[in-house]
Formats: structure tokens, C-alpha cells, sequence
């Protein structure tokens, strides 16, 4: 959402257990990173948002691997809603 932060949510597998969604705040906001890693012999990209006071990234599309070219969209995206000039 424009300047107020980043709402992520992830449902679960079974019906017995809800979704979890989590709000971070555009302030708490340090960076949003388009990046890569090997799963087995493929290069899988992931978006990530690197979060201040918090030690691990927070992954946007944990359970799926989009490709890099529709990633690269929504980071071109994120970063202009969450940055943009003033």
C-alpha cells in the first residue's frame, strides 16, 4: 500500500490451520531484494524484504517459485509504491 508499508499472507495446506498475515510498516521497510538461489541444479529467483531489527529476510512468494521476469515486475513495483519521490 502507497507509503504505508507491505501486508504479506500465506495460507495454509490443511483447512485445520488459518493463514497467517503479516503487516510491516514502510518505516521498518530497509530494502525489498530480487534475488536468487539453487534448489537441486535450477536457479530459483525470490523476492525478499530485508526488515529492520529482524535477523532473517521475509520471503513474499515462499511456497512458489514465479519467474524472474514477473518478480522483476512486482519489485519494479514494490519499490515505486514504498519510494516514491516526494
Amino acid at each position: 500500500m502507497r507509503g504505508l508499508g507491505v501486508q504479506t499472507s500465506s495460507s495454509s495446506g490443511t483447512y485445520l490451520s488459518a493463514a497467517q498475515t503479516r503487516f510491516i510498516p514502510t518505516s521498518a521497510i530497509q530494502d525489498v531484494l530480487l534475488h536468487e538461489a539453487f534448489k537441486g541444479f535450477e536457479v530459483k529467483f525470490y523476492l525478499a524484504i530485508v526488515v529492520e531489527g529482524e535477523e532473517d529476510l521475509v520471503v513474499v512468494f515462499p511456497k512458489i517459485f514465479p519467474k524472474r521476469q514477473l518478480l522483476e515486475q512486482v519489485w519494479r513495483g514494490a519499490k515505486a509504491c514504498l519510494y516514491e519521490p516526494k
